[in-house]
């Protein structure tokens, strides 16, 4: 979509004379593409969806989730969002910073944004779908097999074996199920001045929270300490005993899970960024660490 299609777009969906002036400025983003857009009396951000994000994301549960986390004020206003398409247009966040795993590791940043998540986490609402890891592995395995991509290390016996056991393991724990982001890397939080949101809930639903702290301090990359700091906040210094064993489950499944899904994108997308590969080879760190700390 060029400039000059969007802003025929924008005109329309926004209601806008035909004359306004409208600026229109790339500002990233991974699956997606994503655009500042300045008018007279407006700024927003404009979401143009990847290609073949439609194979992974159900926009209709996005814009339901979005709209009830809007509600809680942890996330900017929905002005324009088509479910077919998926292109979406939101408020920009006034005087707002988009966060790096540095920024976010920060120990005043660490306590805002844990206290954003346990909001979230400990909210009544309730999201119109379920995020199971288990069900979306094979919906990637699915398509990789139509494909006829058999790419050997993504198809490790070992690891996969291990994959579908934890989901035995986790029936014998405790199990929560909460509104979950499920894709905290550090680009979907935001600070303005001493508030936090958190954008693109693509992957939103319900889910045992402590998938979310998994994902943060991966993408993040927290080492142990931070990790504790975090919890420490998040937990008010009362830490539940089961909270660190499915932290480090949910660290395996998501280094089994997202490379597969980053495969699958490959697929589509022959501009697509390559995932790292080691992040797939380190599930094998996390099995190891599990089996010896839980398993013996």
């Amino acid at each position: 979509m060029n400039n000059q299609i969007m802003k025929s777009f924008l005109i329309k969906e926004l209601n806008l004379n035909k004359y306004e002036n409208i600026k229109i400025t790339a500002i990233g983003g991974i699956t997606n593409k994503n655009y500042l857009i300045l008018t007279k009396k407006m700024k927003l951000v404009l979401r143009v969806p990847g290609v073949a994000t439609e194979n992974f994301i159900n926009r209709h549960n996005e814009k339901n989730n979005s709209e009830l986390v809007f509600k809680m004020g942890i996330n900017p206003e929905t002005i324009y969002f088509d479910t077919i398409s998926g292109i979406k247009i939101t408020q920009y966040i006034p005087d707002s910073e988009t966060f790096s795993p540095g920024l976010v590791r920060k120990k005043n940043n660490i306590e805002n944004i844990s206290l954003c998540f346990r909001q979230l986490h400990q909210s009544n609402i309730k999201f119109c779908n379920e995020f199971n890891a288990f069900s979306e592995y094979k919906k990637y395995q699915h398509i990789l097999n139509l494909k006829h991509d058999h790419d050997g290390i993504y198809h490790n016996k070992m690891l996969v074996e291990f994959f579908y056991k934890t989901e035995k393991i986790l029936d014998r724990l405790n199990k929560d199920r909460c509104p979950c982001h499920n894709d905290l890397v550090a680009e979907n939080i935001v600070k303005s001045g001493d508030k936090i949101y958190l954008i693109d809930w693509e992957y939103s639903g319900m889910n045992d929270p402590m998938w979310d702290l998994a994902s943060h301090f991966l993408e993040c990359q927290f080492n142990s300490e931070e990790e504790q700091i975090f919890l420490t906040y998040y937990f008010e210094s009362n830490i539940p005993k089961e909270s660190k064993q499915k932290i480090l489950l949910f660290k395996f499944m998501q280094y089994v899970l997202w490379p597969l899904w980053a495969k699958v994108k490959e697929q589509y997308d022959d501009n697509f960024e390559k995932y790292d590969i080691n992040r797939f080879k380190n599930a094998y760190q996390f099995m190891r660490q599990y089996q010896e700390q839980y398993e013996k």
